[in-house]
């Protein structure tokens, strides 16, 4: 039989263990915060939503409010503003105002320095789509655009992921004929081709040199498609 002394102990036993749990848990609350947001981030979204919010307004009829609006959007990088101001740029025949086209220049070499130059190509892809979508004439960010799907297409090439390479080509020729995306393509048609002639299959070859073989291309991939098409025809 338990007598009380024993009882009393082990009374004090679980008393101090529930005690310890309790405090571990309070201590775990207090110690490793939940779901708290980043203060940082919200405080700069907040200044940056007050800004825009608090904008001034700028006269779109004139050279000077385009100027001060491409100024004050593009340096607070609200791109879908910016565009809306360069759009009115381009629609009134200004492009060739040395301010504006230099100003232009300047949030176009913003951009491209500290998101293309440091491999942030998505950024860059981003804003520059932007762009591009509002003022599709605006040579600075369309030339931007295509660079983002080329280095795009020709990293996924050197993964040998020609799908995505060969999207990415599809994706500068859809803009305009474009070099960069010809020549990617290319590169993408010359290994497929390639391919099918190592595995011995001349109808697949054959039907993809005929997809590729009309587009303009760099002298070097004109070559080296020529060589293959003789190869198809066994001439070689």
């Amino acid at each position: 039989m338990i007598s009380k002394k024993n009882i009393i102990i082990i009374i004090s036993v679980i008393v101090l263990l529930l005690l310890g749990i309790g405090g571990y848990f309070i201590y775990k609350d207090k110690s490793v915060p939940q779901n708290i947001p980043n203060q940082e981030a919200t405080e700069e979204n907040n200044q940056t939503e007050e800004v825009k919010e608090n904008a001034p307004t700028f006269d779109s009829t004139t050279k000077e409010g385009v100027l001060a609006a491409m100024d004050y959007y593009g340096k607070l990088e609200d791109f879908d503003n910016f565009s809306k101001y360069l759009k009115e740029m381009y629609k009134n025949l200004w492009d060739k105002d040395p301010n504006l086209e230099a100003k232009e220049s300047e949030i176009y070499m913003d951009v491209t320095t500290k998101y293309f130059d440091k491999g942030n190509i998505d950024e860059a892809l981003r804003i520059s789509s932007i762009v591009y979508k509002e003022v599709p004439q605006g040579w600075r960010f369309r030339y931007l655009r295509i660079r983002c799907f080329e280095k795009i297409g020709r990293d996924a090439y050197n993964q040998n992921d020609l799908v995505k390479a060969e999207e990415n080509a599809m994706n500068i020729l859809k803009m305009m004929f474009r070099l960069e995306g010809s020549d990617l393509l290319a590169d993408v048609y010359i290994k497929k081709i390639e391919s099918n002639l190592t595995q011995g299959n001349k109808v697949a070859a054959a039907s993809n040199m005929d997809f590729i073989w009309d587009y303009e291309v760099s002298q070097d991939r004109r070559d080296k498609l020529n060589e293959l098409k003789q190869t198809i025809l066994g001439v070689n």
